[in-house]
């Protein structure tokens, strides 16, 4: 009898080592999964509006373009529309071959300047009238049509660095006041081909400033030259002349006078 008993006391103790199911365990699992999942599903909405509100951008974009013009090929564009071709490829005063050919040799010597110089004079003491070497006087009619020419150059490219600065001063304006960035790009782009189109008008009026200097110092440089040449030229035909003088001294024959 205390063996039986013995038995039903010790067979819970078997029992109690076989598997039990979890149930909160479990029930805990799914709730954790199942947030994730919902986490999941917020995370891709919420992609997804970032995906919608992107292609609302790019479409925004779209029509900016369509209205305002594509800046990439606007910045291409942009300085013949500005500018123009003509103004891009402008000419300011006289070609320099233009002024050489059309210089008058002798016209330099009546050159007054607006009354800054006083005219040379023409004629001589009796009054008949000079005769002058037209070689002679030419660099200095071709060093008066440059300075001529300077003086144009300096009016056509004040008038246009006006025009240019006005231009600049509403580009500014209007840049203050874009509101998209295609409009940005393309009044930057129009204010960069602006300022390089001034500093080629700068540039013009320096260019013609430098061939007057160089034109006076070509003539100072050819003057000395002559100069030069003249004195080499003046002792060479003094050593000849005094040659010329002792040979024909050496064939003279001295009479005796005395009786």
């Amino acid at each position: 009898m205390k063996i039986i008993l013995l038995f039903f006391c010790i067979l819970p103790l078997g029992w109690s080592q076989i598997p039990v199911t979890d149930v909160a365990s479990i029930t805990s699992n799914r709730i954790a999964h199942a947030e994730n999942i919902a986490k999941w599903v917020d995370s891709i909405a919420k992609l997804r509006t970032q995906i919608d509100q992107l292609n609302r951008q790019i479409n925004i974009q779209d029509d900016i373009r369509k209205w305002t013009g594509n800046p990439v090929e606007a910045g291409a564009n942009v300085v013949l529309d500005v500018l123009g071709q003509r103004d891009l490829v402008r000419e300011y005063g006289r070609a320099r071959n233009e002024i050489v050919r059309g210089a008058r040799s002798l016209e330099s010597l009546g050159n007054t300047a607006d009354g800054n110089y006083r005219a040379i004079r023409n004629t001589d003491l009796n009054g008949g009238s000079l005769q002058r070497d037209p070689l002679t006087f030419r660099r200095y009619s071709v060093l008066d049509a440059k300075q001529s020419n300077t003086v144009q150059v300096a009016d056509e490219t004040k008038a246009r660095e006006t025009e240019l600065q006005e231009e600049i001063a509403l580009t500014l304006q209007e840049l203050k006041a874009a509101t998209t960035d295609a409009e940005v790009q393309k009044l930057s782009a129009k204010l960069v081909a602006l300022n390089g189109q001034l500093a080629q008008v700068e540039t013009a009026r320096r260019r013609e400033v430098d061939e007057v200097a160089l034109q006076k110092i070509a003539n100072d440089t050819r003057l000395e030259q002559e100069r030069l040449a003249a004195a080499e030229l003046e002792a060479r035909d003094n050593h000849l002349a005094n040659q010329r003088v002792s040979a024909y001294m050496k064939t003279l024959k001295l009479r005796n006078t005395q009786p």
